[in-house]
């Protein structure tokens, strides 16, 4: 069965390609000549030359000048919480990327809790979690809580809307470096 079914598909592909590349019609779709007669020699007795302009150089999409979203109340340096889901998105995958441009910066930002236990070093990770607006891809950012506030009794149960503030900041553990806020508070 296997056998006749890829038989037909060949048979099929074979027929649509030569079918493609023969001419059944005895009219011919452009000008008569010679086999000897070359395209720039088509092209030059059949259109003037006109020149083409030149293409307009397009902007670099980022540049280091370029201003990161603040909003200036209450401290708040990069407010995440009056754009767009879309937006939102786009600008931590921007944090994540270029974390320079936003270390010292104050960031606000709303999303979905959740924390990671890593068994071998007792390390606790808390995150908040942003969706894009389709809700098909995710990027989080690691926050540590000032020493304010005492886990578990403290934190927000896992998968809890919540809202964080704190100073981004990055850090290295091994080989990898990773973005956080720190000194973050729940709002």
């Amino acid at each position: 069965m296997k056998k006749k079914c890829l038989l037909i598909c060949l048979v099929l592909i074979s027929s649509i390609t030569v079918g493609g590349t023969c001419s059944c019609s005895s009219k011919s779709s452009g000008p008569d000549l010679p086999a000897n007669d070359n395209i720039q020699d088509l092209q030059s007795t059949q259109s003037p030359k006109t020149q083409t302009p030149a293409p307009s150089p397009v902007p670099s999409p980022k540049t280091d000048t370029d201003p990161v979203p603040t909003d200036g109340s209450d401290g708040v340096d990069v407010d995440l919480t009056v754009l767009s889901s879309t937006m939102v998105y786009s600008e931590v995958y921007n944090m994540m990327a270029s974390p320079e441009d936003y270390i010292g910066k104050t960031v606000k930002m709303k999303g979905q809790y959740n924390f990671y236990h890593d068994e071998v070093t007792d390390n606790y990770y808390f995150t908040c979690i942003i969706q894009d607006a389709t809700a098909c891809c995710a990027q989080g950012i690691e926050f540590v809580l000032t020493d304010d506030y005492i886990y578990p009794d403290d934190y927000p149960k896992a998968d809890e809307e919540i809202c964080v503030s704190g100073v981004f900041d990055t850090y290295k553990e091994g080989e990898y470096t990773y973005c956080t806020l720190r000194n973050a508070k729940l709002l």
